[in-house]
């Protein structure tokens, strides 16, 4: 660039409707043929007056910016600034982000006794039903009907007055989630204080997850982190027939068992790919627990690294037990239990493009609600990706922004008609319809 030429370049407000975001007609009419619009509105409270934002409009307006890569209540002034954005999405105007604040702080008003005189927040019941719906949906497209479930908790640092001291040290919450590998999305969440431990009503969380698996669903597999070895999980389990892979705690019976594998039985390791691991080796033997009797213990040893301590129990190795009722090779059950990191993964994407990187109120219902529509959001955007098909089932959100949505574009009306012109090559344009094809496609068969 010559020297002095970006000093030449005048600055004036473009009065046109313009739009760098024209990829996002694509989620508009998804949104639109999905009828998200009037299942939100029949599950969630409906304003108290007729000049009240209606549940469905504060929810798309949160999702789309989630969508759009933003994180804060205050990133929805950026987006008011596109009307045509909000010309795609049906609507006249944009909440502010106080009002969006008002609506999430107000939610503990929509609450009703159930059973036992316990307390419900119906708005975000009405959430979590509209996620089951979608989550049946993608269930039903993809004919899967036995799923495994994987549960974990993450940490979420915020300073928020309700917020309390987690085990790291800093003030934040610490939610419980449920994650569909095989659907790719998130069955729900539990949010929870900071100092809360994990394994605290471990079994009750179980049971809500199982009560809340989409119709047609039912869970086969439970993977979980030692949090989940608790005797009433195991026999739970048991009792229901649904096989596991949890991490077992090593306390002084589980130790003795590992201490009685004889070294003929430990056998060399071969991870996913077929490669020894020469550090690594692998064996299989029974446990038992009072109250839930026998059951399989597939342990993990590991040669420690030259500069480790040596352990006073364990001596040069490190163990890793894992709990299972599997019959499968012991290769096999380390592999499925590894599988887990795809929840990592998950994770990491609701907290990178879906919300749970920050909580926007200081009321604890308020941010429970927050991270069940940024879970709404996420089961939305693997629909959206399921219908685009090929390779872009397993894109994530940075992605698809650069490649679809954030296009430029502009509105104009002609003859009747509303037409979107986008910037973009001839090429693109001819894929962007057949991704709007496929998006169509997909409506008839959730009927």
């Amino acid at each position: 660039m010559r020297a002095g030429f970006v000093t030449r370049i005048k600055l004036r407000r473009c009065k046109e409707k313009l739009t760098g975001r024209g990829g996002f007609v694509l989620f508009s009419e998804l949104w639109e043929h999905l009828k998200l619009s009037q299942r939100l509105d029949r599950s969630l409270p409906q304003p108290g007056s007729g000049r009240g934002f209606k549940p469905s409009e504060v929810i798309q307006n949160i999702v789309s910016l989630f969508l759009s890569g933003g994180e804060h209540l205050s990133d929805i002034a950026h987006l008011s600034s596109d009307s045509l954005l909000y010309t795609l999405n049906g609507s006249h105007k944009a909440p502010a982000s106080n009002t969006l604040t008002s609506w999430l702080n107000h939610c503990e008003r929509w609450v009703e006794h159930d059973n036992g005189g316990s307390r419900e927040n119906v708005a975000l019941h009405g959430v979590r039903r509209v996620n089951r719906e979608l989550l049946g949906e993608l269930a039903r497209l993809q004919k899967k009907t036995s799923l495994i479930l994987d549960v974990d908790a993450t940490l979420i640092k915020t300073k928020k007055r309700t917020a309390t001291c987690t085990y790291k040290g800093f003030r934040g919450y610490q939610p419980q989630l449920a994650y569909l590998p095989e659907l790719g999305a998130f069955l729900g969440s539990e949010l929870r204080p900071g100092n809360m431990p994990c394994s605290k009503d471990a079994l009750s969380y179980l049971e809500d997850c199982r009560a809340s698996m989409p119709v047609g669903t039912h869970i086969r597999l439970l993977r979980g982190d030692a949090a989940y070895y608790q005797r009433d999980v195991l026999k739970w389990l048991k009792e229901n027939r649904i096989d596991f892979t949890i991490r077992a705690i090593k306390d002084p019976e589980l130790k003795r068992t590992i201490q009685a594998i004889d070294e003929s039985e430990w056998a060399p390791y071969f991870d996913s790919d077929g490669i020894e691991q020469s550090d690594t080796r692998v064996a299989s033997t029974a446990h038992s627990m009072d109250g839930v009797g026998y059951f399989r213990l597939v342990v993990i040893r590991r040669r420690r690294d030259a500069g480790d301590q040596w352990d006073l129990f364990d001596g040069k190795y490190k163990y890793h037990p894992i709990a299972t009722n599997l019959k499968d090779s012991t290769e096999n059950v380390v592999h499925l239990y590894n599988q887990r990191g795809r929840m990592e993964d998950g994770i990491g994407q609701l907290k990178g493009d879906f919300g749970l990187s920050a909580m926007p109120c200081s009321k604890f219902e308020a941010n429970a609600l927050w991270i069940a529509i940024g879970i709404l959001a996420f089961t939305f955007f693997v629909l959206f990706k399921l219908a685009l098909g090929g390779d872009w089932a397993v894109r994530k959100a940075k992605t698809l922004r650069f490649h679809i949505l954030n296009i430029p574009g502009r509105l104009v009306r002609h003859a009747r008609y509303v037409v979107l012109e986008l910037c973009c090559s001839a090429e693109f344009l001819a894929f962007f319809r057949d991704c709007r094809t496929r998006c169509l496609r997909l409506v008839p068969q959730f009927g």
